[in-house]
This record gives structure tokens, C-alpha cells and sequence, in this order.
């Protein structure tokens, strides 16, 4: 399969036979390059496997190339130098300043629960707030005082 023939004579054999005259044989099947992503020291690299490594790109030229960069592998395209810094850009204009915002909600007091051991702050704004769980806090040092 993969190969082409030429037949000699009227034959009813299928190739390979004498009857044949194999014009190109079947190669081996192509090995695309392929994409790896960052080089990692110690991972396994086929042949044509492309890494890329300090802003360079390397293809390997065997299987099991070694250390990148190094004799089994092939720089491609190589890191450019860092350009020169641009001029500073000119400062745009400064906005207007909004409306002042409401000031923020502050604690003006605490509910307790001595049931649950939980605090709940009491806040300026009324807005609601999740409650201090106590219990372990109270736990930890009644073991610890003991």
C-alpha cells in the first residue's frame, strides 16, 4: 500500500510480484512540525518539535535533542534587542471631579447573642452585616485557660 507499480505484463497477481515493476516506493509517513510550547528542562522532544525559550523559537533536529539550545536542535527565529524607549506622551486634560460620594457606613454598636456567641455590628447606615461567629474563639480559650 503507498507504492506505485507499473504492471509488465497482463498479470491477475497483486503487487509486489515480478509481473510488476515498482516505479516509487511507499515512504515513510510525513512527520509534521509541531508546537511545544516553552522548553522544560528534563521533558522528552521528537524530531521536528518547535520550543520556544528566552523569546527564541528552536525546532529539534533528532529525536531526543538534549539540552535546548544545543547541538540537537536548530534556532528559527532568534530575539530581537529591546528598542529604545518612545518620548513621554503629553498629559491629557484632568477631567471634572465628580459629585462627593456617601460617606461610608461605620460601627456604632454591637449585638450580642449570648445563646449563639455571635456579634453583629450595628451599622451607621443601617445596612445589614454577617455576625462575628464567637463560639470557637470562646472554645479554644476556655481549653487553653483551663
Amino acid at each position: 500500500m503507498g507504492s506505485t507499480y507499473q504492471a509488465n505484463c497482463d498479470t491477475a497477481r497483486t503487487p509486489p510480484h515480478e509481473d510488476w515493476q515498482l516505479i516509487a516506493a511507499r515512504g515513510r509517513d510525513a512527520v509534521m512540525p509541531k508546537i511545544m510550547g516553552t522548553y522544560r528542562d528534563g521533558e522528552a522532544y521528537a524530531f521536528l518539535n518547535i520550543v520556544a525559550l528566552q523569546g527564541s523559537s528552536f525546532i529539534a533536529r533528532i529525536d531526543d535533542p538534549g539540552p535546548c539550545p544545543g547541538e540537537g536542535w536548530q534556532l528559527i527565529a532568534s530575539a530581537g534587542r529591546q528598542g529604545k524607549q518612545g518620548p513621554d506622551g503629553q498629559r491629557g486634560p484632568q477631567g471634572e471631579r465628580g459629585e462627593r460620594g456617601h460617606p461610608a457606613a461605620i460601627i456604632t454598636g454591637w449585638q450580642i447573642d449570648r445563646a449563639a456567641y455571635t456579634a453583629t455590628p450595628i451599622m451607621s447606615d443601617g445596612s445589614e452585616v454577617e455576625p462575628l461567629q464567637l463560639r470557637e474563639l470562646f472554645e479554644q480559650f476556655h481549653d487553653e485557660a483551663g
